[in-house]
């Protein structure tokens, strides 16, 4: 209720720019050098602020969601009921996922296009968000 909902959206920004420099990346890593010779890099933390990035800006409809929805419950056993409830699901979209990843057709064909197919993901999440928070105002 503090911050405008369009100030929220603002967030949508940050999957654009990560999808933008992912694909910057992807065409300077196509010109200059042949998949065979790229160098093995030292250990970086920047694919786990990318997805708290892309977790972070994503979130301001989570917190839309989640918090009328615990402001309407009163009682501490329904809460953990909606807690519980949650967690479970969120542990089987988990499951799917891993499971779908590691699938052996799948995984092959994820592991060969996905590092083309996220910037373009990326940009779209983050022009939904954008589309959403300034439509809804």
């Amino acid at each position: 209720m503090v911050v405008p909902h369009y100030i929220i959206g603002l967030l949508g920004l940050v999957p654009i720019s990560i999808g933008i420099m992912k694909l910057v990346h992807l065409k300077k890593n196509n010109n200059s050098i042949s998949e065979e010779t790229i160098p093995v890099s030292r250990r970086t933390h920047l694919p786990m602020l990318t997805v708290a990035a892309v977790t972070f800006s994503n979130g301001g409809d989570n917190i839309g969601v989640y918090t009328p929805l615990f402001a309407k419950y009163n009682s501490a056993i329904t809460v953990i009921w909606v807690i519980i409830v949650f967690m479970a699901m969120t542990a089987i979209w988990c499951i799917a996922a891993y499971y779908l990843v590691n699938h052996p057709l799948v995984a092959s064909k994820i592991r060969h296009i996905g590092h083309f197919v996220l910037p373009f993901v990326l940009i779209g999440l983050g022009i939904y968000i954008l589309v959403k928070s300034f439509v809804s105002i």
